[in-house]
């Protein structure tokens, strides 16, 4: 009697997931980061071949502080690489976000290292965006009522953002330094 109970509901699953299950079978191609050769989808297009293009990509921010810095401050800055391969029709993004130290007076040194792996059909036309941001940041710090814990809440004082002129995307392998200065 179990098994005639179960029956119906087993049916009922299978008809619910097909659909799901033909959706493997789509010649539609999906962003990825694996290399693709070159090959025939469903409808008779010819995907592009991609080349892989790896490296890192560092920026090195010196930020000259004239803003008034107070207690607990934290500076901090961004940087960002993006990429659209036009053949391809797929993007990258990287992003990336550190710390500055002090190096003397009011001035600081801060290193985002952004390592990247991208899979490019275009890569020898394609170009690379850059960006970054420096920032003062308060940093309040809460305790909690029992006193048992604390943490620090940053609050944004001062920020500069930049965007920087495109590059060609760096050969496989290249690691590529952007050294900045800026004043906030």
């Amino acid at each position: 009697m179990q098994i005639r109970k179960f029956t119906p509901f087993l049916a009922v699953l299978t008809l619910a997931l097909a659909p799901l299950s033909f959706g493997q079978l789509s010649g539609k191609a999906h962003s990825t980061h694996h290399a693709q050769s070159s090959s025939s989808s469903a409808n008779g297009e010819t995907a592009a071949a991609t080349t892989t293009f790896a490296g890192t990509y560092t920026y090195r921010i010196t930020i000259n502080v004239k803003s008034t810095i107070p207690k607990n401050a934290v500076i901090s800055c961004s940087g960002s690489l993006d990429v659209f391969d036009d053949s391809a029709e797929t993007s990258f993004e990287e992003d990336g976000t550190a710390v500055a130290t002090l190096v003397s007076g009011t001035q600081y040194l801060c290193i985002v290292k952004l390592p990247y792996s991208w899979q490019l059909a275009s890569g020898g036309t394609d170009m690379v965006n850059l960006g970054f941001t420096a920032g003062l940041d308060y940093g309040f710090q809460v305790t909690a009522s029992n006193g048992t814990s604390t943490f620090v809440e940053p609050v944004a004082a001062r920020e500069t953002a930049h965007g920087l002129p495109a590059i060609p995307v760096p050969l496989n392998g290249a690691t590529t330094t952007n050294s900045i200065t800026v004043t906030m």
